[in-house]
């Protein structure tokens, strides 16, 4: 596959992914969930993924990474066009995890299939497919428009529709033989034991999925609080989400710019979850939409690179063993997406969509800590082995 069919569809992939929040009111209008059930979705998308992520530890060895990403791209096609051209609400759930299901294998495989196909421009078409996300994501806010209400059915059907037309392509127009670079042999990696014995690793990787955890619930419950509670036009609400991604999207950029002249990413991260924590507690105090905007926005911001962070920081404690923090990372952010969202809507029917995002910024405030015991630590070096 093309490496311009990975990043197109990478793209609209985004929008699949970040569909729920901005429709999630229009969907509970016409299929009469609750709050806490319309959190229950996103749960079942991260149940779906944890499927996907155990039986990929059997087929990771069998199978191409491309074919793993053309294997999640049909179900995720197939999960969009019947939620489609359904109705109901029960048939959604196992749909929404057929979804998390797909998602996981288009991640993963994109990143391998980049990474061994392309290998000697893995270093420029890695970043150039995160930052393609970050578009798709930004973008999800006004795709949506002309969806929402009773129609918000086409949304998913148009995704899978794009997709589908995307992956036939892609298969039509292949890639020139010369193009392909020769995969090159995995390093062995060596024992993963000593990284669950480490103290720092484990904190940092808790810090991590409440990190996730808290990116999901502003992904999914910032446009919902900006037009149930903030009262915004259908405009406003598809921008509280682009603030916000297009926040993280700028700060994932300059922070290997910041890496490159010098700076560690155990402080970037510490502060910025502490200024992210800061702008999530301040939202709901916020006195108009302008105001709450820029702290969405910073939000976003502050936090944003806290990921690629991670992945840089541990992996220089054990370079051995990338593929398995890369694991690590994925599932501690799908079971921090899976529990922490749920959480919060049962807490906004008890009180309010504005303290439910108060409570995660408390989750980047003990992430923060999380951190700043590791940094204090001075003790990153690998366990002894």
């Amino acid at each position: 596959m093309q490496p311009l069919f990975i990043f197109a569809l990478i793209f609209f992939y985004a929008i699949a992914y970040n569909l729920l929040g901005p429709l999630v009111t229009s969907i509970m209008e016409t299929t009469h969930l609750t709050l806490s059930q319309s959190g229950l979705l996103v749960s079942l998308f991260q149940i779906g993924a944890l499927v996907s992520i155990a039986l990929s530890l059997y087929f990771i060895k069998r199978l191409r990474q491309i074919t793993l990403v053309k294997i999640g791209y049909i179900i995720l096609i197939l999960a969009l066009i019947l939620i489609g051209i359904t109705s109901g609400s029960a048939l959604l759930f196992f749909l929404y995890a057929a979804i998390g299901f797909g998602t996981f294998l288009v991640d993963s495989g994109s990143n391998g299939a980049l990474a061994g196909d392309y290998f000697e421009k893995k270093e420029l078409y890695i970043p150039l497919l995160h930052f393609c996300y970050s578009a798709g994501a930004i973008v999800t806010g006004y795709f949506i428009l002309p969806f929402r209400g009773a129609n918000w059915r086409w949304a998913y059907a148009t995704v899978g529709i794009i997709l589908t037309i995307l992956l036939v392509l892609s298969q039509v127009i292949r890639p020139k033989r010369e193009e392909l670079t020769k995969v090159e042999e995995p390093i062995q990696t060596e024992s993963n034991i000593p990284l669950l014995k480490n103290r720092n690793f484990i904190l940092y990787t808790l810090a991590l999925m409440l990190y996730m955890g808290s990116q999901q619930i502003c992904a999914t419950w910032i446009p919902v609080y900006a037009e149930v509670e903030l009262l915004q036009s259908p405009a406003i609400v598809g921008t509280s989400l682009t603030v916000f991604w297009v926040g993280v999207a700028i700060s994932r950029l300059i922070s290997g710019v910041l890496l490159q002249r010098g700076f560690k990413p155990l402080p970037l991260t510490l502060w910025g979850f502490l200024l992210a924590g800061a702008a999530l507690a301040l939202l709901p105090l916020a006195s108009n939409i302008v105001s709450a905007l820029i702290l969405i926005a910073l939000c976003g911001f502050a936090a944003g690179p806290a990921i690629p962070l991670y992945i840089v920081e541990t992996a220089s404690w054990f370079p051995k063993n990338s593929a398995f923090i890369a694991l690590v990372y994925i599932v501690a952010g799908t079971v921090g997406r899976m529990i922490f969202p749920y959480l919060t809507t049962r807490l906004a029917e008890a009180t309010s969509l504005g303290y439910a995002l108060m409570v995660s910024s408390i989750m980047l405030f003990v992430a923060f800590l999380f951190v700043l015991i590791v940094k204090r630590s001075g003790k990153t070096e690998p366990a002894p082995r």
